[in-house]
């Protein structure tokens, strides 16, 4: 089952500068059930070292996902790739890393959510929910614009972008399965405590 509470990095954006292993550990303690580590700026091998950083939380049960590289979500044995527009198609992600891998997909549109979904993607992130400052210039478009998103798609969608624990009720509400955070959980003075915030608010409006 796709979990409710990801954790996206973005460089020192996603983290206030701290090394990302601490901060991911504390998320996961927080309640952060997998991690997307996007980290565009970095060649492969330090990547991949960045990745292996989080073995000690991989072995407890937290799932990794890579953006866009499928090369090492299989080499690594991850638990998938997060892809986007400017990425693979989901058919070929699919026959790179088998039927077990999760493929997630950045949709900005309840139209390419859709087509996505009937490619193959296992779950897709929905943004911009909120202004956010890891897109600079693009404007929030808010819950109804979700909610109209979301209709007629069959795989679990997290909502991205601004979002803070409060938007929970609203967002579930509106029919997302869940929530995607970039610094509002690895910048946030205590990482685990944003986090806790963002699960018990998921678990109080469940369905």
């Amino acid at each position: 089952m796709i979990p409710r509470l990801f954790y996206i990095t973005d460089g020192e954006r996603g983290t206030a500068g701290r090394p990302l292993h601490e901060v991911v550990a504390r998320a996961f303690e927080g309640g952060v059930e997998a991690v997307v580590v996007r980290e565009r700026s970095l060649e492969t091998g330090a990547l991949a070292r960045l990745i292996d950083s989080l073995d000690a939380s991989r072995s407890q049960g937290l799932r990794v996902l890579v953006s866009r590289r499928l090369d090492l979500a299989r080499a690594l044995g991850l638990d998938g790739v997060h892809l986007a527009a400017d990425a693979v198609d989901v058919a070929t992600a699919r026959g790179w890393l088998g039927p077990d891998a999760w493929l997630g997909y950045s949709a900005h549109s309840g139209e390419e959510a859709r087509d996505v979904a009937a490619r193959g993607a296992d779950y897709v992130t929905l943004s911009p929910i909120r202004a956010t400052s890891s897109k600079p210039g693009a404007c929030g478009r808010g819950i109804d614009w979700l909610r109209k998103s979301l209709s007629g798609l069959e795989i679990p969608a997290l909502a991205l972008g601004g979002v803070a624990a409060c938007d929970i009720e609203e967002i579930l509400r509106a029919g997302a399965w869940g929530v995607a955070a970039v610094s509002a959980i690895g910048a946030a003075p205590d990482v685990a405590a944003a986090a806790s915030a963002f699960r018990e608010a998921l678990w109080e409006n469940r369905s």
